[in-house]
């Protein structure tokens, strides 16, 4: 149903006691999606203040696979943790799977985050000590629910069938990215956020990477978002949100 501006302005109330700019779009967001109105992060410095993203208004549709592209420190990574709930933007409004985390505290935007976010990192980040199996499994036990049959089969998927119990140092780079893949599929997020996923793999095994987090989207219909240098990677996607020097670029 179509609302009214006077809905819309109740709305913007409701998030903000002070309406932005863009209070005539306040309409929520669908799950799944992304939105931003005039997003800037600013940090403080002893001499300056330094902007590292300026006015950055974007929707990003459920299902939808989008690159953010740039020059190095054009603000990619910090736009990612901005939409994934990382961190606050020091102005304007955020939006993640419906809810306005710009207005959120921590808990709620982990809570967030832990209902419908999957993340995928240029380092891994896998727990050294935790089995391939139990890395996997970690993000449905930290929810209260069993992991172990579902991380069995993603790593069945993703070809490591046979490397259940090894640890991470155990692992090719490749791999320990294949179960960092599975890992952030497990709990079957509606959002996936990628930072430089095959920035530490060579060209081939990078290639492959991408084949497989392509191919497990595909059946789950996942919004994916990808921080990337690599072109060829950012092609791969539907869209792509290009940054230069903190703006988005048309």
């Amino acid at each position: 149903m179509e609302q009214t501006p006077s809905t819309h302005a109740r709305i913007a109330l409701d998030i903000d006691s002070t309406p932005g700019p863009n209070a005539a779009d306040a309409s929520t967001p669908a799950r799944g999606g992304l939105r931003t109105r005039e997003a800037g992060k600013v940090v403080a410095l002893p001499e300056n203040d330094l902007t590292i993203l300026d006015g950055i208004s974007l929707d990003i549709a459920p299902g939808e696979r989008v690159a953010i592209v740039g020059s190095s420190g054009s603000g990619k990574t910090t736009l990612l943790s901005l939409l994934a709930g990382l961190d606050l933007p020091s102005r304007g409004e955020v939006w993640l799977d419906g809810v306005p985390i710009h207005a959120a505290d921590e808990d709620a935007r982990a809570a967030a985050r832990a209902a419908a976010v999957g993340f995928v990192f240029q380092n891994f980040q896998l727990m050294p000590a935790m089995s391939a199996l139990d890395n996997v499994a970690l993000p449905l036990e930290l929810q209260g629910r069993p992991g172990t049959d579902a991380a069995r089969a993603l790593l069945q998927q993703v070809g490591l069938g046979e490397r259940l119990h090894h640890l991470p140092r155990q692992l090719s780079g490749g791999e320990q990215q294949r179960v960092a893949i599975a890992r952030a599929f497990v709990a079957q997020p509606r959002i996936l956020f990628a930072d430089e996923p095959t920035g530490n793999l060579d060209r081939r095994t990078g290639i492959a990477i991408e084949d497989l987090l392509f191919d497990i989207d595909s059946a789950r219909r996942t919004t994916v978002v990808i921080v990337t240098h690599d072109e060829r990677l950012a092609a791969r996607c539907d869209r792509q949100l290009r940054l230069e020097a903190g703006r988005l670029q048309a």
